[in-house]
């Protein structure tokens, strides 16, 4: 069941992410040399305001998947989830502009451009759609009814992806965008002539180009949301009481640190790198890190189905500490190691092939994120090997450790960021400052919190939880990293086609390698050929949709 509700999530999040990276491509392609620097401009507002988006969360997200996993009231869960959200998303709006407010009025600052102030509003109101998208997505993800889940999830990437399309094919007319080299006005023609019924639509979307983009992402935000809903419709929904308030607010106060600085952590670095930098440098990090991100679909998806199924075996055997111990112990390396046989060759590959592929899905002018990219990857396999130690310390009632690790990495990773990413940062004379210096600060963050994660979960279960066979996971990836960099020395990769062969040659060598070594087996073999039967796949999500199992 974990398998295979992991992989539909993987799937669903693969897709996302494949159709995230086309708009992506479509628009690097379109715009050219601009498109650094527009799109920086709309992920600088987008992470401004994602930093205040903890307030949103605060922990209880994790406590609603916690209670309804206990098999507490369902409806009475959803009412005090429903209106902790309302409240929450309330006093981040609030948050943010009052923030504005200060920062204009009060300190007499301002703000890079005007374009970026606007942009800032626009995403308020992204961030109070996906909030409340979260209701109902946290609780299908409790009941583990995944696959409802991840069509809402879904449909606000076809949404945006898809008015992204339009906007970039419409052209750019007078835009703005502030370089090392000054204040530019940025024109691209559209890339084909619209009807002239669509004239005025065209002529609109190129003159505000930035607006556009960003009201793309509140669509997506709002289709979100409906969809949501719409699965939820069919699960009760009671007014909360005291006793339940009390319920998640206990559990959710720890949280409220870590989730703070797990937010800060995320949107942070972009920040930073916009006041030291240009939104051009924002641009740069902000689409190498989306590439990166391929990686983390697989620990994602299977925290997303781990941390209910720790809860409930944790409550399960209560009065069999031994036993209890021994299986979640059993399941966390179980993951650990599937997961780590999974990343490593994705990770080997993008490392080797960091240029082509900038070249290929975006193009020339992203490079100076080449070196970024390459350490994001190292980076986001040491986030997949700490997940399901995350999910096995949270799951087994430890919030409070889990606040002190994520405020030691959190600390470190935002002192990092201070001191590596200006033009005069402490490793600036061997090249790592802007978007390398982020993409180091936070490898070094994810390094001390799997190192914290690790000790706090030996001392739960009495037993290391290092997976010691991922060892040779990483062997064999150095070494098909190696082939595939010999290999490709002996002729240009300019076409896909080229990186899919050269992926499947470095795969070969790393499944030998793997098999040489007696960690790939038949065993193995089967386990990967069962979770990934499109037929067995097909007929979850069949009764899932039919609510068999509800």
């Amino acid at each position: 069941m974990i398998a295979k509700n992991s992989f539909i999530i993987m799937i669903t999040q693969g897709t996302c992410a494949v159709l995230g990276m086309f708009g992506l491509f479509a628009i690097s392609k379109i715009w050219g040399e601009h498109a650094p620097g527009i799109m920086g401009v709309v992920w600088f507002g987008m992470s401004f305001v994602g930093a205040f988006s903890f307030i949103t969360n605060l922990g209880f997200d994790a406590a609603h998947v916690k209670k309804i996993s206990e098999g507490k009231d369902l409806g009475k869960c959803n009412g005090t989830y429903i209106a902790i959200k309302l409240i929450l998303t309330g006093i981040f709006a609030a948050s943010v502009i009052s923030t504005i407010i200060i920062w204009k009025y009060v300190l007499n600052e301002q703000f890079y451009d005007s374009t970026r102030e606007s942009v800032i509003y626009l995403f308020i109101a992204y961030y109070v759609f996906f909030s409340l998208a979260q209701i109902p997505i946290m609780t299908l993800n409790s009941l583990k009814k995944n696959a409802k889940s991840q069509i809402s999830i879904l449909s606000d990437t076809v949404m945006r992806v898809f008015l992204l399309l339009i906007i970039a094919l419409a052209g750019i007319s007078g835009a703005l965008i502030v370089t090392d080299a000054g204040t530019q006005i940025v024109n691209v023609p559209a890339r084909y002539v619209w009807p002239a019924f669509f004239h005025p639509i065209q002529a609109f979307l190129s003159t505000h180009i930035i607006g556009a983009i960003s009201f793309a992402y509140i669509a997506g935000a709002l289709s979100m949301f409906v969809v949501g809903f719409i699965m939820l419709r069919k699960y009760p929904i009671s007014r909360p009481d005291k006793e339940y308030m009390s319920m998640y607010l206990r559990f959710a106060v720890p949280m409220m640190i870590p989730v703070l600085f797990s937010f800060l952590n995320s949107y942070l670095d972009k920040v930073i790198l916009g006041y030291y930098w240009t939104s051009v440098e924002v641009g740069y990090y902000f689409a190498v890190q989306r590439i990166s991100f391929f990686v983390m679909l697989v620990p994602s998806a299977i925290g997303i189905v781990l941390f209910p199924t720790i809860s409930s075996m944790y409550v399960k055997y209560r009065s069999n500490v031994k036993k209890r111990n021994h299986q979640l112990v059993q399941l966390t390396r179980f993951s650990e190691r599937y997961i780590s046989m999974v990343t490593v060759p994705l990770v080997s590959t993008f490392i080797v092939f960091a240029v082509p592929l900038i070249d290929i899905i975006l193009n020339s002018s992203f490079r100076p994120g080449t070196l970024s990219m390459q350490i994001l990857f190292i980076y986001t396999y040491v986030t997949t090997m700490y997940v399901p130690i995350f999910f096995l310390v949270l799951g087994t009632n430890r919030p409070q450790m889990i606040a002190k690790a994520f405020v030691l990495s959190g600390v470190s990773n935002i002192v990092l960021n201070l001191f590596l990413i200006p033009r005069d940062g402490l490793l600036s004379f061997v090249g790592i400052d802007g978007a390398a210096g982020a993409a180091f600060a936070t490898l070094i963050s994810a390094l001390i919190m799997c190192w914290i994660l690790l000790y706090y979960s030996g001392r739960i279960m009495k037993r290391g939880l290092f997976e010691k066979r991922i060892i040779l996971h990483i062997v064999a990836g150095i070494i098909a990293g190696l082939l595939m960099l010999v290999v490709s020395n002996q002729f240009d990769i300019i076409q896909w086609y080229h990186l899919i062969s050269l992926t499947l040659i470095g795969l070969g060598a790393y499944l030998g390698i793997l098999f040489a070594l007696g960690e790939f087996r038949k065993a193995e073999l089967n386990f990967f050929l069962d979770t990934v039967n499109p037929l067995g796949l097909l007929r979850h999500v069949r009764d899932e949709m039919r609510g068999k199992g509800t």
